[in-house]
């Protein structure tokens, strides 16, 4: 999978093992505050995954959503001098919660829970699935740099080497 980078607009290449992971944080998280849904998803609201309930629910709908909710609070924060966009937004219903968090530029974190749930916890687990989601992606993106780096290098070995032979008679 490949996503571009907000801030220089470069792609991250997310290969299936940095998937799993990334399904496997999420996994943690749900399963230590008890959420309903749990949604993975890049900052333009295209879920990348997801773990819950998503019965009758319009999970790309939910992710846009849940996407421009933040991106408005962004330029809220900026309005109020924030150097930084707000982190977090908590919206509270009768019946369920939703906890909507950034990962780094590229994505956010969504998190729908029953108000029986103490928000405390939701949050404390958040933060540390975010942690881990940042150092993954942190990994994946030096990876992939890394990778681009060699491809681009080969490349140019392969093509000097079939210039040579071409211009040999």
């Amino acid at each position: 999978m490949e996503f571009t980078n907000a801030v220089d607009c470069q792609p991250i290449m997310l290969s299936e093992d940095i998937y799993q992971q990334i399904s496997d944080i999420i996994s943690e998280l749900a399963g230590s505050v008890g959420s309903e849904l749990v949604v993975f998803c890049e900052t333009n609201g295209y879920p990348v995954t997801h773990l819950g309930k998503v019965d009758g629910l319009d999970l790309s709908a939910v992710s846009s959503l849940a996407a421009n909710n933040f991106s408005a609070t962004s330029e809220m924060a900026k309005m109020l001098g924030e150097k930084e966009s707000f982190r977090y937004i908590f919206d509270e219903g009768e019946n369920r919660n939703i906890y909507i968090s950034n990962v780094g530029f590229n994505f956010i974190l969504l998190v729908i829970f029953n108000t029986d749930v103490a928000l405390g916890m939701v949050r404390i687990y958040t933060k540390k699935a975010i942690e881990a989601l940042n150092n993954l992606l942190a990994n994946a993106k030096v990876a992939a740099e890394q990778t681009k780096d060699f491809i681009d290098l080969e490349f140019k070995t392969l093509l000097d080497e079939e210039l040579n032979k071409a211009l040999r008679f």
